[in-house]
């Protein structure tokens, strides 16, 4: 029988389990796999595939006992692979449709699917290689639905990988639909798009950018500074490492590589921070306030109160106030 006569109606024979000579026993344990209940099952399709129709052809991978074969609705194809032969059978019985056995990441898969949807076991490694198999299948604007424990996120490594390739959004999902599981649980939807966005995340960009700063600029970034923005802190330490002042053009050129954020409008913020600061000569260089100070005072040879001058510095005075 051939794949797009089982896709498109009618119960699956026992033949519709493609069983290779070389499939083993695997229990549900071995598997690190949890089974989904029928109705939650169909309370994700509904809620993140509503929009499937009959030119789609949806894959469920690692189906178990094909919970999301049975929610998508009969009109659209769809067909499991399952890597347990006796659970493959049973998901074709039940579900009407074909089941392929075997290793998802490794068997043969008909041409034509647009959308994957399922609860894979809980095992990182698994869903990195399930993803990159998935990456060139999937059409630009195809969509991965995956039930996942929620650590599968928890460092922005691992989210920078995950997002090679797909837009990524996260929803919690109650950890109860499993009895005994103790870790939470996201349904994560994988858009195939070149825009990397990220949707129920935060921090993940900003951390991807830490990471590639300097030393010294994440040393400065990390400290905490009353009173004083990332951005402050930063054009402070750029002034400083210039001797007190610089030009607007130097600053720039010094700031680039160490950006704090991603803001594309990073030099708006920069002569933000500057007027907000620091101070401006005549020249129009800008400096840090006691090095302004000092300028005007050995350059132009200021005269009035040299003490409030030294007392910039953070210095005692010893001078005599200076008659107009």
């Amino acid at each position: 029988m051939t794949t797009q006569s089982l896709l498109f109606g009618g119960p699956a024979p026992i033949d519709a389990v493609h069983l290779p000579t070389h499939a083993v026993q695997l229990s549900k344990s071995e598997l690190n796999q949890f089974f989904t209940p029928a109705w939650a099952a169909e309370a994700l399709v509904e809620q993140f595939f509503s929009d499937l129709s009959s030119s789609d052809l949806v894959l469920e991978p690692s189906c178990g006992k094909g919970a999301f074969l049975q929610a998508i609705p009969a009109h659209v194809p769809a067909l499991g692979v399952e890597i347990d032969p006796a659970l493959a059978i049973e998901a074709a019985r039940t579900t009407g449709r074909e089941v392929i056995t075997g290793d998802f990441c490794s068997v043969e898969l008909p041409t034509g699917i647009t959308a994957m949807i399922g609860n894979p076991p809980f095992e990182l490694s698994l869903v990195e290689r399930l993803l990159a198999r998935a990456a060139p299948i999937i059409p630009m604007e195809g969509r991965c639905g995956f039930v996942m424990p929620a650590y599968f996120f928890q460092t922005h490594g691992t989210v920078e990988r995950f997002r090679h390739q797909w837009e990524i959004q996260q929803q919690m999902i109650p950890r109860t639909l499993f009895p005994g599981l103790s870790k939470p649980l996201v349904f994560a939807l994988f858009t195939r798009s070149t825009s990397r966005a990220l949707f129920g995340f935060c921090l993940y960009d900003q951390a991807v950018q830490f990471d590639q700063l300097a030393q010294d600029a994440q040393r400065i970034l990390t400290a905490v500074a009353p009173r004083r923005s990332s951005w402050h802190a930063l054009v402070e330490n750029v002034l400083a490492g210039f001797g007190g002042c610089a030009s607007l053009q130097d600053i720039y050129q010094a700031v680039a590589p160490r950006r704090p954020t991603g803001n594309p409008w990073w030099k708006e913020q920069i002569r933000k921070v500057l007027q907000q600061h620091f101070t401006r000569t005549t020249t129009g260089d800008w400096c840090l306030p006691a090095a302004q100070a000092w300028r005007a005072w050995k350059i132009k040879g200021l005269r009035g109160d040299r003490c409030g001058l030294w007392s910039t510095f953070g210095a005692p005075c010893t001078l005599k106030r200076t008659p107009q």
